[in-house]
């Protein structure tokens, strides 16, 4: 599978949950930069559905800056 930048992902698939394969790190900041895409749905519930069964270093996340009404996130 192609590898993308997550900043591509994230635009490509507007207002949808990302499941995504991380492929390289930047390992001082602790921050994802490329993996490749396994699954995607406007449904948060979908994507952790797929997860489950995932062995890679994964990375669940919604495309936009900010999130859908009635969701939070927590740090």
């Amino acid at each position: 599978m192609k590898s993308f930048p997550l900043a591509s992902l994230r635009k490509r698939f507007r207002r949808e949950w990302l499941l995504i394969a991380v492929d390289k790190m930047d390992d001082v900041a602790t921050i994802p930069l490329t993996g490749h895409l396994l699954f995607h749905s406007p449904h948060r519930d979908e994507v952790y559905r797929k997860s489950r069964n995932k062995k890679a270093h994964l990375l669940i996340v919604y495309s936009e800056d900010t999130f859908p009404e009635g969701y939070a996130a927590a740090f």
